[in-house]
């Protein structure tokens, strides 16, 4: 025999690309492919086959008669069939690389040399976008899971990081790398994930907290217009009843003009008392203060405005 380290077993390992080698290798998912072909090989034993470790038997154990070696013979049979396995599990635009291919450990030399430097490339995306890949809008369950499909496939393409650098490339894509300077002990990647899981929870819910406020803020002035309403159509329906009672009265202050007529025109739509308007009463800013709710002003006008916006639309008179 050919110098080999040992010698292969007159046993044969049925092997398919469907049952063994179900990931198809492309330009991008090499790295992948090749662990999936490695450890399969590795678990059935047969990763001699493509690591230079097992040299073929010598095809005759006669020269002179020409008889067939059995070793070679069971070598060259499971040989041909992982040959076939990774032709199989090719892609058609790979496989015209191995198709010439008449060993196992050949059609594995060149898929590796191909793609060797797409790898590289690879490696190198994958590290920037594990350096630059910020939270944004997303859920801390997407980003996590994101930035750990990232460090996974860093791994299957043979260039790991620390478990360390991953928790600080988290922390600096979220902006909270100060978090974790601050402490002795390392955080476990499970327990980062509980940490910050449970900190969008908290901002959730004091999110939430603030709705009732602002809420009831919008149905105090949808209950003050309503009342407004209401007592003016009472106002309306007494002048048809009774045309000297108070509408005509009003009606008369009106014509007076003068600055009581001014007074009694302008309206606040929050506590319905007559005098003033929204913007200067006291009530509306005392219930603001206490309940830290700013108010969005109203853009200038060339006309006066009736009153400010309380994060909600006032009602208005009908």
């Amino acid at each position: 025999m050919s110098g080999g380290t040992s010698t292969p077993s007159t046993s044969i390992t049925p092997i398919t690309a469907t049952t063994h080698f179900p990931i198809k290798v492309t330009a991008s998912n090499f790295p992948v492919w090749r662990k999936q072909i490695q450890s399969t090989l590795i678990g059935l034993d047969l990763d001699k086959f493509i690591n230079g470790s097992l040299a073929p038997p010598a095809q005759s154990i006669d020269t002179k008669t020409g008889k067939k070696n059995p070793a070679f013979l069971s070598w060259y049979r499971q040989d041909q069939l992982i040959l076939g396995a990774i032709l199989s599990s090719c892609t058609d635009t790979i496989q015209p690389i191995v198709s010439s291919a008449n060993t196992a450990r050949e059609a594995w030399e060149r898929l590796t040399s191909s793609y060797a430097s797409a790898s590289h490339s690879r490696i190198i995306s994958l590290k920037t976008k594990l350096t630059k890949n910020p939270k944004g809008n997303r859920s801390v369950t997407e980003f996590l899971h994101d930035m750990q499909s990232i460090f996974d496939a860093l791994a299957l393409a043979q260039s790991p990081i620390d478990d360390k650098d991953l928790q600080v490339h988290i922390l600096n894509n979220w902006g909270m790398s100060s978090t974790l300077s601050v402490r002795e002990t390392p955080l476990s990647f499970s327990k980062l994930f509980d940490m910050l899981v449970d900190c969008e929870q908290q901002l959730h819910d004091k999110a939430r907290t603030s709705d009732p406020v602002i809420a009831t803020a919008h149905y105090t002035q949808r209950q003050s217009g309503n009342q407004f309403r209401s007592s003016t159509r009472s106002n309306q329906n007494g002048q048809s009843r009774n045309t000297r009672g108070t509408w005509s009265n009003h009606n008369n202050n009106h014509h007076n003009g003068g600055n009581r007529s001014s007074r009694t025109t302008t309206y606040c739509h929050f506590c319905n008392i007559p005098g003033h308007d929204t913007r200067d009463c006291r009530k509306l800013a005392r219930f603001l203060k206490e309940n830290n709710i700013t108010i969005d002003q109203p853009p200038v006008m060339s006309a006066p405005q009736t009153a400010p916006v309380v994060n909600a639309t006032s009602s208005q008179p009908t």
